[in-house]
């Protein structure tokens, strides 16, 4: 039994209760879709947590932008990285944390199965998937979502989007809340994409964690885990590098 996880964005409560309920499980094996960093309060706190946990990850744009001159991130999103960026640069000569950057890879593929931050055309930019398309596919996202089964051998593993959701090469989409967070029975020889929700900042107006297990064969399943949000807004407002908006955006999980 597998563990992917993504999008933990310095959230070190959340990320911790996460933990918590994939050690419940007796899951030891964990494999990071990206961004564990950026936006959050405790990006080093969650980096460290990562490595004692031996989390394998792939990097996300946020780790990308963390050793970039120019990014095309906004207002907010660029304070926290300058933050991070901080944070991290007073921990170069820790190992770990060195460590942490050296091993993260573009991508994992491990038989037919890839582990990628954005999509597996577009690596940690492309945002496959958003909210409006669980909805109604638009033709232009049923046409990027095409070109992207094109390069999957069989399953594909994402986050970016933080949005929790199943598509198929039929274009059969589905949010795991409308089955009541069901196991999805995968169908090989189907193409199948599995976003797997955000650790730290959730955006399907659910404010729980969210993660995915995969039992190696039959079955995903997207879990939600509480956390102590107040206690993670409480950082951002003490903290006045952060924009307070990107705490209390935790409350109605946006």
């Amino acid at each position: 039994m597998l563990a992917i996880i993504s999008d933990v964005h310095a959230n070190l409560e959340a990320f911790r209760a996460v933990l918590d309920d994939i050690a419940k499980k007796g899951i030891k094996d964990i494999i990071s879709l990206g961004d564990l960093i950026g936006y959050g309060p405790s990006p080093v706190e969650c980096i460290l947590l990562a490595v004692k946990h031996e989390i394998r990850g792939v990097m996300g744009n946020h780790e990308v932008a963390l050793f970039k001159k120019n990014t095309r991130f906004n207002a907010k999103a660029q304070r926290a990285l300058d933050f991070t960026r901080k944070m991290v640069r007073a921990y170069t000569k820790d190992p770990r944390v060195s460590g942490f950057f050296k091993n993260l890879k573009e991508e994992i593929r491990e038989g037919k199965v890839v582990y990628i931050h954005g999509s597996p055309r577009g690596s940690t930019e492309e945002y496959l998937i958003k909210q409006a398309d669980l909805f109604g596919l638009t033709p232009k996202a049923k046409e990027d979502i095409k070109a992207n089964f094109g390069l999957l051998d069989e399953l594909g593993f994402t986050g970016h989007t933080h949005i929790p959701c199943i598509c198929n090469t039929d274009f059969y989409l589905v949010h795991p809340a409308w089955s009541d967070y069901q196991a999805y029975p995968l169908l090989w020889g189907t193409k199948t994409l599995v976003n797997a929700g955000s650790v730290g900042q959730p955006r399907d107006e659910d404010s729980k964690a969210c993660y995915v297990t995969f039992d190696g064969e039959r079955e995903i399943t997207h879990h939600r885990v509480e956390y102590d949000i107040e206690k993670t807004v409480a950082k951002f407002k003490a903290n006045p590098e952060l924009d307070d908006s990107l705490g209390e955006r935790l409350r109605n999980g946006w």
